[in-house]
């Protein structure tokens, strides 16, 4: 069986962390698909390629001069390809790039050279073939992914027992055109190239040796997640937490392959391990906790709104007009709340309050700013009482009020809204009533 091993911007940012590439793929010798990234911050102070080539695109449209940002990425891929040893054509490669640069260029074009140079350089230093994403990815016109085309492709490839490189974050349209996905699209490459591989495992190397149970800059040194489902990932994910693009999921759920994240600066932490399903003895009471800030709710009144079937559907009918997206739904009798982010709520808050009293013939509008949504993400929720009541218990003796709370019917979180400047305490204050559970017991 074969492994797909992705290595994130900072696992290529300098030859040192290649030569950790080199020794990982080494380690094992079913490693034989390697997406890559292209080669992020060796430093706080250093760029990021990817940003490099964002920039150099905007200097060019508004005239203004590339080459002291280009000549950045230059010197910092040459200086990897100098201190590994290596003799290529990455000069030609970057020189040819320079001339194209002095035409007319597509931006998807341009941005995904970091992806292809970066994968040119790997492919050397592991003595893989190097395969372009534009000749094994392929998008539909209306932006959707084009499995049939990708299996052709990939069945016709030649050269998997010995090894390939494949540059991450792009594929082709049609007509050849290059397409970008969205940042942190390398993600994605790995998890359609584990699809058609029907792999054993994808790996997704990075610089943090697996999920943690919360963010480390609010809660001080919280553990690792060990095993974590699929659902409970993409909970996690939409609520803020960041170690793998969440539409990375979707290519690899379906085959049931296992997601390993894992850190190439400790490559021997087993790291997280995300699946469909998990059939552990050893049930932790939460799986993990992320938030995000900066939300408002709208809440609407209605007199006799429980016999009125059509009221939240029009209140969504209008936001909907507006392109604004609602997060979380809360209700009662006569009364529910829309919460929606706040930055996109600010432009155009008067017209749709305005339409919101208009349409639902509300009785009253009151909006509610600067909250913060956390939520609490644990598989075995249902199966053990009380898990509510003791994070409200908690909060309340901190004296932190929850503005609204949410539940899913299968019981898989908790989603809280409460105010700003209790985003942090209420995290912390949660983290702490549950750390000391180890386990829990089906109840």
């Amino acid at each position: 069986m074969l492994k797909v091993s992705k290595f994130g911007g900072s696992s290529v940012a300098n030859a040192q962390q290649i030569k950790k590439v080199q020794q990982i793929i080494a380690s094992d010798p079913t490693r034989k698909i390697v997406v890559t990234s292209a080669s992020g911050k060796e430093h706080a102070e250093d760029h990021k390629v990817t940003d490099l080539l964002y920039l150099c695109y905007e200097h060019k449209r508004y005239g203004m001069p590339v080459d002291s940002m280009f000549n950045l990425i230059k010197d910092k891929l040459l200086s990897i390809e100098n201190e590994l040893g290596l003799a290529t054509q990455l000069a030609q490669d970057i020189d040819a790039l320079y001339q194209e640069l002095q035409q007319p260029i597509e931006l998807d074009y341009l941005v995904s050279r970091g992806e292809y140079l970066t994968a040119k350089l790997l492919s050397h230093v592991l003595d893989y073939t190097f395969i372009d994403a534009k000749d094994l990815l392929f998008f539909k016109y209306n932006g959707e992914l084009d499995y049939e085309k990708m299996k052709l492709a990939f069945n016709q490839l030649e050269d998997i027992q010995t090894g390939i490189v494949v540059p991450g974050f792009y594929g082709a349209f049609p007509n050849g055109e290059i397409h970008l996905m969205s940042r942190g699209g390398s993600d994605v490459t790995g998890s359609i190239l584990a699809n058609l591989a029907n792999a054993e495992r994808y790996e997704n190397w990075t610089d943090v040796s697996g999920i943690l149970k919360a963010d480390p800059r609010l809660v001080k040194n919280p553990r690792q997640i060990d095993i974590i489902t699929y659902e409970e990932l993409r909970e996690l994910s939409y609520m803020g937490a960041s170690v793998i693009h969440e539409e990375a999921v979707y290519p690899v759920k379906d085959k049931n392959i296992p997601i390993y994240i894992l850190n190439t600066n400790d490559s021997k932490n087993d790291g997280t391990i995300i699946l469909n399903k998990v059939d552990a003895e050893k049930r932790h009471a939460i799986t993990g906790i992320a938030g995000k800030q900066e939300f408002s709710a709208i809440t609407l009144v209605k007199e006799h709104m429980s016999s009125d079937f059509g009221t939240i559907r029009k209140a969504l009918e209008v936001l909907e007009s507006y392109q604004l997206k609602v997060e979380h739904i809360s209700t009662a009798i006569d009364t529910f709340s829309l919460v929606v982010q706040s930055s996109q709520l600010k432009p155009i808050y008067y017209d749709l309050v305005h339409d919101l009293k208009k349409v639902c013939q509300a009785t009253q509008i009151n909006v509610t700013h600067e909250l913060s949504l956390i939520a609490i993400v644990s598989r075995f929720m249902k199966e053990k009482t009380g898990m509510s009541g003791r994070v409200f218990t908690a909060l309340g003796e901190q004296n932190i009020n929850i503005s609204l709370i949410s539940q899913t019917g299968n019981e898989t979180n908790i989603i809280l809204a409460v105010k700003n400047q209790d985003y942090k305490k209420t995290i912390q204050t949660i983290y702490s009533e549950f750390e000391g559970d180890d386990s829990i017991e089906k109840s």
